[in-house]
């Protein structure tokens, strides 16, 4: 096989235990056990190093149905942990315009209190439409 061909990864193989095995590229085969909240199959391209492993909870997206442009998805939010990587707590990831960010708690309540004020940012021009539309403040 050609040296810059990356190697393709087995299936990842569920154990007895509830564990799966991963073949790693730096670690050989690691036994992951996931927590309750992993959705992941753990199923890899290429073989990932040990501290890519990922565990990740099923993505939930803030949701608006319009009668303008029906239903569209604004946020994206899921826990997000590498277990073998310096790194080892649990996160919240975000989906942003930024990319894809990893809060704790404390930047977690930020950016809920940031949506929260948006929301009343967007509730009060609403109200503007409401009154440009009726013709005031033209």
């Amino acid at each position: 096989m050609s040296g810059d061909r990356p190697t393709v990864a087995p299936e990842p193989r569920r154990n007895a235990d509830g564990t799966t095995s991963v073949l790693t590229m730096d670690a050989g085969i690691v036994r992951v056990a996931c927590p309750t909240w992993c959705f992941v199959e753990h199923g890899y391209t290429v073989p990932p190093a040990k501290a890519e492993i990922t565990h990740r909870s099923e993505p939930v997206w803030a949701l608006a149905d319009t009668p303008e442009q029906g239903p569209t998805s604004l946020v994206e939010v899921s826990l997000v942990q590498w277990p073998y990587s310096d790194r080892t707590a649990v996160l919240l990831g975000v989906e942003t315009d930024d990319g894809f960010l990893e809060v704790g708690p404390t930047g977690a309540h930020r950016i809920a209190d940031a949506l929260r004020a948006h929301a009343d940012h967007i509730d009060t021009m609403a109200a503007q439409l409401v009154n440009l539309r009726a013709g005031e403040g033209q």
